[in-house]
């Protein structure tokens, strides 16, 4: 949780960003900015949804009445449970940001850094998306292409987006 939509988040930043402005710097600093910025939504969000879910849990076995309390432990997310995992979620979105955005740090063409993190991010995805279909029991080749596929979509919005904004805002020509 987090180093998914992380990556998707990034790789839309630093593609829609560098295709307005050109500028690596500018790139570095709304990938970096947008990624914690994200990282820590999301985490906020995965605490709050767990939260929820306890909340659940526990009307759900309070409702039992032959159940003894002991027993549902087990089956009740624990607060220390909730708050590490929201912390590992944190963390994970964060970790995103590394190798994608170092393409940027180089003093190479910005479209050169914007393919580069673009391969790097695309086989993160893909990776993780094959991971996933492992933990689920599912075609791993295909969970792997799935994410990786919505990867490329968030890319070609966040190109048009760019492009768009660069001709409206900064006075360029679209492409």
């Amino acid at each position: 949780m987090g180093m998914m939509d992380g990556l998707i988040t990034l790789l839309g930043i630093l593609m829609g960003v560098g295709a307005a402005t050109g500028d690596a710097q500018l790139v570095i600093i709304s990938g970096l900015v947008g990624g914690i910025a994200n990282s820590f939504g999301t985490s906020v969000g995965f605490y709050t949804s767990e939260q929820a879910e306890r909340g659940q849990q526990i009307e759900f076995y309070k409702k039992k009445r032959n159940v003894k309390i002991k027993e549902t432990s087990r089956y009740i997310h624990s607060k220390t449970e909730i708050y590490l995992e929201t912390g590992f979620s944190f963390l994970a979105g964060a970790a995103a940001l590394v190798f994608p955005i170092i393409p940027f740090f180089f003093t190479i063409p910005i479209f050169e850094s914007m393919a580069m993190s673009f391969v790097i991010s695309i086989a993160m995805l893909y990776m993780l998306g094959y991971k996933i279909g492992q933990l689920n029991n599912e075609n791993a080749l295909r969970s792997g292409f799935k994410y990786m596929l919505i990867g490329i979509l968030s890319s070609l919005v966040a190109l048009v987006i760019g492009e768009f904004l660069k001709g409206v805002l900064l006075g360029s020509r679209v492409v």
